[in-house]
């Protein structure tokens, strides 16, 4: 078996994050969870009956992906399918695209409802459409948010109950070069490499994915559970 060469990184919690998204100028308030963790209220919120809060948005700043943070997305159109195979067993699992967002909407913090920037996102759900079954990695997930002056970059990929952070704010910034690995008997010539670290990782059981390999031109590319099972991608 090839030693995969690959960029590692290793989360060892759960992330959440505590914005919301405003989507009503009136006293009537509309939350919208995002797919990047859980929402967070950071505060009580009094409406005051029959008052309106006018937000000026007009010169609000916005962040947006660059071309380049967009394209690590293509490779996950809706309804595109994403086949991998196990070499021992010949098994093959498939992922349909099942869900796309890619949005930018205002983003507000704590007790004002007027949202302070514009963040975009583009979010990609992957679920499982092969007949075998199975309770682990029955969905996958590719999350980027767009960096902010005040919030870093966010990228993760999570198959299953496992998330893998992405490097992509180093790749962005020009601080990573990313290796080349071979899988399968195919060489590609820039690939993140991915470790899970979170949760009781010991006590998991076989199925959990620990490690994750993507390119920017094929995405996800091989993933290796913990009992020792490698599925790799039928290009």
């Amino acid at each position: 078996m090839l030693t995969p060469m690959g960029w590692w990184l290793t989360r060892n919690h759960h992330e959440s994050r505590n914005f919301q998204v405003y989507t009503s100028t009136s006293c009537s308030f509309s939350f919208v969870h995002f797919p990047f963790g859980s929402l967070v209220l950071a505060g009580a919120f009094v409406l005051f009956s029959g008052c309106k809060k006018v937000c000026d948005t007009d010169d609000l700043p916005r962040y947006p992906l660059t071309s380049s943070l967009r394209d690590w997305s293509a490779p996950y159109p809706k309804d595109a399918v994403l086949r991998f195979r196990n070499a021992s067993t010949g098994y093959v699992r498939s992922y349909r695209v099942a869900k796309v967002e890619n949005e930018t909407p205002g983003i507000h913090f704590g007790a004002d409802p007027c949202p302070q920037h514009y963040r975009e996102y583009t979010s990609h759900v992957l679920e499982r459409s092969d007949s075998t079954g199975g309770r682990e990695n029955k969905s996958m997930r590719f999350d980027v948010f767009a960096a902010t002056n005040t919030t870093r970059l966010q990228a993760s990929f999570a198959i299953g109950s496992s998330s893998f952070p992405l490097p992509f704010e180093e790749l962005e910034n020009g601080t990573l070069v990313l290796p080349s690995a071979t899988f399968a008997g195919r060489t590609y010539p820039a690939v993140v490499g991915s470790t899970f670290g979170g949760g009781d990782v010991a006590f998991s059981g076989g199925g959990v994915t620990l490690t994750a390999y993507l390119t920017k031109a094929e995405g996800l590319i091989r993933f290796e559970e913990r009992s020792g099972t490698v599925w790799d991608r039928v290009l």
